[in-house]
């Protein structure tokens, strides 16, 4: 086994999306020798908006949709739990267009039957910026384009923006809340105990959204916890935006990596044999 350089991994995505990457990562650190914990903090708790009005809302607008958007995977699980729980059915046929792979493989393992999904190709190109180029290669004349844009509770405009200035038909739901991680939850307590048994303790962790660097700066500000805990410690990020919050959150390296479990994987596993 290889002499891990950092005593834990701390992953922070949502509770499903951390038990799916902790099994890939489990299993690729394994099989490259190496020995090392990985704890699950689920910085933001994504709750489901379930209501019937806006199920049945959301389902007649995907029936005459000409394209339908996800910005993310929890806005496809979550707009499919939706329907589901209403007694709801997926029109067959949809075009689809995802911000990244993350989107593309959750509907996939869904089983939906889809026309077509569309993404940036380019990993450092995941984000509305990467699927608006993306999409004025397929579609040049967006005037009277009928787009259902799912996601959650706030976040960006660009995309919706874009699409409306070029003439296209919006209409968007919100099909789930974000919520930062209560300091009561279990897994802020472990931290805890981690920290007091090492306060120099020098840990790897993942991010995946800057949402989730804002709830650990608001449970670390809760919990009176200094910055100075991760002053050892390095952050992973995927999009410049996450590097400029996680970045004042004290950590002694911030490490910007392209998009993407594969990529995110890679990174670590070079990590350890290089014995950063």
């Amino acid at each position: 086994m290889l002499a891990p350089s950092y005593s834990r991994i701390i992953i922070t995505r949502p509770r499903d999306q951390n038990i799916k990457l902790k099994i890939k990562l489990s299993a690729a650190l394994f099989d490259n020798g190496i020995d090392l914990p990985i704890d699950s903090i689920p910085l933001l708790e994504i709750v489901p908006i379930l209501d019937h009005a806006l199920a049945s809302s959301l389902w007649s607008a995907l029936r005459t949709a000409d394209w339908v958007t996800f910005v993310s995977p929890n806005a496809f699980l979550k707009s499919d739990q939706l329907l589901k729980a209403f007694g709801f059915q997926w029109p067959l046929g949809l075009s689809i267009a995802v911000v990244g792979g993350g989107s593309e493989q959750s509907i996939i393992e869904s089983g939906l039957e889809y026309r077509r999904i569309v993404k940036p190709q380019e990993a450092g190109m995941w984000d509305s910026e990467g699927l608006w180029t993306a999409l004025q290669t397929i579609q040049q004349d967006w005037n009277g384009t009928r787009v259902v844009m799912v996601h959650g509770d706030g976040g960006r405009a660009f995309l919706s923006d874009h699409l409306k200035t070029a003439g296209a038909m919006i209409e968007e739901f919100a099909v789930y809340q974000r919520q930062a991680l209560a300091v009561t939850d279990p897994a802020w307590q472990h931290l805890l105990e981690q920290y007091q048994m090492d306060p120099h303790l020098r840990t790897l962790w993942m991010f995946s959204s800057s949402q989730a660097g804002q709830a650990l700066h608001k449970g670390m500000k809760e919990l009176q916890l200094s910055q100075g805990l991760l002053s050892e410690s390095t952050a992973i990020v995927s999009h410049e935006r996450i590097q400029e919050k996680v970045g004042e959150l004290g950590f002694g390296q911030v490490q910007m990596i392209l998009p993407g479990d594969d990529e995110l994987i890679k990174t670590i596993i070079d990590t350890f044999k290089r014995g950063i």
